[in-house]
């Protein structure tokens, strides 16, 4: 039986005007050659090579509603490729009449709920503050104004944060939603990092060849209590273009234009709904939800309450392909500015002093990927003049070390794990 939501929504904050949101029934027309109705395999090979990604490391995990979909019901998903583009002033491609079909989604988003992934460990309560590293995005791009590098194309990374005040309960499930101005074609959000991507030749996916577009996302502060963090995903083609261009071609209409295309899944298959795991009408429960721009919000002529709202994808009561898309996240638990790679590449990871600098007392934090035969950390100055030397936790997992006040000036921490060692600088007032 298919969902169907409420024609009004209550608002988790009275701040806020409600809102008459009601589903929506339509389902745009699609070309006749789109991407469509694919298993899993036939976007990442003949095995299912999230499986390692999403299993849990020492401190950190990838977060993907995909793959965590593809985890717990195999080979049940069926996968097609949306497209992303600013306007509706070109052609997408044709359908089977030979009629034009205009793009309609202009922008993807989703949110990221990690408590509810139940493929990880490293967060195992609502309490947990995490880092995010890392951005992932499952694509498929396909450049159709030659060869060469002779346009600009962007891929546009908008991470968003939490906004409780735009909780709402609509009895199926609960959601929080994104704002958006149409006026200014701006997400109304607090924007934690924007990163524009140029994308190639070298990016293109022909053939429906599955990519994947991994992202760093340093400087974003830690999200506290297990906070819902989102993206905002845009194509921003580095070309002018008229309404006769075409996106997406066939044999007849050949495409004259680069058009990029995000990955998303129907969670139970074709011709179904898609599976809340959370529960119904709790806003402490499970957020992790996708969600398009589609047109008539961009520009402000939604009848269905939808203006100024990104529209999630469980709203639409007939069959949708592109209830989750292939957004994914890496986070972390532990704040080290050096990261996962150091973690991964040696084994071990060593944070850097805080405060630093310091005069009375700081703390380093380090971290084993797994138990080791010796720990040796050392401290010595400029001169390479030895302070002190101890042996410390040698066990997996994260560990601190409590520093006491030198003389001032400048001094090297070194870590040592069965001979392997990493060094950095602090300095004492």
């Amino acid at each position: 039986m298919k969902k169907t939501l409420l024609s009004s929504i209550i608002l988790c904050s009275v701040l806020m005007v409600a809102q008459n949101k009601t589903s929506t029934n339509a389902v745009h027309s699609e070309p006749a050659h789109a991407f469509k109705k694919s298993n899993l395999q036939v976007f990442k090979g003949t095995k299912f090579s999230s499986v390692n990604k999403t299993s849990s490391q020492v401190g950190s995990a990838w977060f993907n509603q995909v793959d965590f979909i593809e985890l717990i019901q195999p080979n049940t998903q069926v996968f097609s490729a949306m497209h992303v583009f600013p306007d509706s002033a070109i052609i997408w491609g044709y359908d089977s009449g030979n009629l034009p079909v205009n793009p309609y989604i202009h922008k993807a988003a989703n949110y990221m709920d990690p408590y509810f992934m139940a493929q990880q460990t490293i967060i195992t309560d609502k309490l947990t503050t995490y880092f995010l590293d890392s951005v992932s995005v499952g694509y498929l791009y396909e450049r159709n104004t030659g060869l060469a590098d002779n346009t600009a194309d962007s891929l546009i990374i908008q991470v968003i944060a939490e906004k409780p005040a735009n909780n709402y309960d609509l009895t199926t499930f609960s959601y929080q939603d994104i704002t958006y101005n149409y006026l200014n074609d701006k997400v109304t959000m607090t924007i934690l990092k924007r990163i524009a991507i140029p994308l190639t030749y070298a990016d293109t996916c022909s053939g429906s060849v599955y990519k994947q577009i991994v992202v760093a996302t340093p400087g974003i502060a830690g999200q506290i209590n297990s906070k819902k963090i989102g993206t905002v995903i845009s194509f921003k083609p580095g070309y002018t273009y008229t309404p006769t261009d075409v996106l997406l071609g066939d044999a007849t209409n050949p495409a004259t234009k680069n058009i990029f295309m995000v990955l998303s899944s129907e969670q139970n298959g074709l011709g179904t709904d898609p599976t809340y795991f959370g529960t119904l009408a709790d806003y402490t429960s499970d957020m992790n939800m996708s969600f398009i721009l589609p047109t008539d919000v961009r520009y402000n002529i939604n009848a269905n309450g939808w203006n100024g709202y990104f529209l999630p994808t469980y709203a639409y009561t007939a069959p949708f392909a592109y209830e989750s898309h292939d957004i994914g996240y890496k986070l972390r638990v532990v704040s080290l500015p050096v990261g996962i790679e150091e973690l991964e590449k040696n084994g071990f990871a060593l944070g850097q002093n805080a405060p630093n600098p310091f005069s009375n007392e700081s703390t380093i934090n380090y971290q084993l990927a797994n138990d080791a035969e010796s720990a040796l950390f050392t401290i010595s100055d400029v001169t390479g003049r030895v302070i002190s030397t101890e042996l410390v936790n040698a066990n997996k997992g994260s560990h601190s070390i409590k520093l006491q006040s030198y003389a001032a000036g400048l001094y090297y921490y070194t870590l040592n794990v069965d001979g392997i060692s990493t060094s950095k600088k602090m300095i004492i007032e």
